[in-house]
């Protein structure tokens, strides 16, 4: 969505109207979830994705037809996404979809707010795109950015898209959500994972205790490096309710030192690397030795990852990465 927010921007900027599709809610098995954004022009040229595949050519087609008919209005359809023959599309996920079109025209107030968007996916400050749907009219579209005053829409401001259907019929999307992965440790793993969480949006710092491996050449995609000892973690970085901690340190003595000050911060994230067993050890002593609530150790995500069979650094980057997607589009 980041990527494609600018170029609406771009066709709106031109004098052009632009025809978005927009999946508001989806259940069971289906291609996109809901936040998935397809944009076309009236030449025909097509941008983002909603799914693929017979839903994807639907969509494209409902959006010709509105920029052909000059049609302003918005509408909501539902989908079927079967395999039998009374499925809307006849598609084998076998899941629900629901997808709002809308003719978005270049109108001051549109290019402005557009033009705040792009600006917004280049920052770091919470931000959402925010869609007001009435069946039959045109969508009204605001930009909800840091310092703005929500209102109404602050129940609907979390960090997966969220609709609200039978109150304020707003529809908000994340652009950009503040917080940082803080990976303590700069090892062989650390220097896999960030660039796959950098490729996912995910904005890393990494933290570790010897010079040579706090090298910001060694990660690639890294906000930055921090070059300090794990004792002293509070005094060196300020972990919020929005970011996630990923302790790939050395050795059990480290993984415990910074397990107990992180688990005791706000993160809304908090994972460890280490076996089974050794993650029972430690878990024990938290409890144990430095008096941590075991409801409070209960959030630690150890082993860390999904578990893939995962050996080298690459395939256990790509575990905890997947781990991570899956927390911040869940919160489970």
């Amino acid at each position: 969505m980041k990527k494609l927010i600018p170029i609406i921007y771009g066709i709106l900027s031109r004098a052009e109207r632009a025809a978005l599709a927009l999946v508001v809610d989806s259940n069971g098995s289906t291609p996109r979830k809901a936040g998935s954004l397809m944009a076309m022009t009236a030449e025909g040229g097509s941008y983002g994705t909603v799914g693929g595949g017979a839903l994807e050519f639907e969509a494209q087609r409902v959006l010709r037809e509105m920029l052909e008919q000059g049609n302003p209005h918005s509408k909501t359809e539902g989908y079927s996404l079967s395999s039998s023959e009374t499925g809307d599309l006849c598609m084998i996920c076998g899941g629900d979809v629901y997808m709002h079109y809308l003719v978005v025209e270049p109108t001051d107030a549109n290019v402005e707010t557009f033009r705040r968007a792009s600006a917004a996916a280049r920052g770091e400050e919470d931000s959402w795109l925010a869609f007001r749907i009435a069946e039959g009219a045109p969508t009204e579209i605001m930009l909800l950015a840091g310092g703005d005053k929500f209102g109404e829409y602050a129940g609907l401001l979390r960090r997966i898209p969220e609709y609200d259907d039978r109150d304020t019929g707003v529809f908000a999307m994340p652009i950009t959500q503040s917080g940082r992965v803080y990976i303590f440790g700069g090892g062989h793993v650390a220097q896999a994972l960030v660039p796959v969480l950098a490729s996912v949006d995910f904005s890393c710092v990494v933290y570790e205790d010897r010079e040579d491996f706090a090298s910001p050449e060694l990660f690639n995609g890294a906000r930055g490096t921090v070059c300090a000892s794990f004792a002293e973690i509070n005094e060196n970085v300020k972990i919020t309710e929005a970011d996630c901690v990923v302790i790939l340190t050395r050795g059990h003595k480290n993984d415990f030192e910074v397990l107990t000050q992180t688990l005791a911060s706000p993160a809304y994230y908090v994972g460890c690397i280490g076996s089974s067993r050794k993650i029972a050890v430690i878990r024990q002593r938290l409890t144990d030795e430095a008096g941590i609530p075991a409801q409070t150790v209960a959030r630690l995500h150890s082993p860390i990852g999904l578990d893939i069979e995962a050996e080298t650094p690459a395939e256990i980057a790509v575990s905890i990465a997947a781990e991570m997607i899956r927390f911040r589009a869940t919160g489970e």
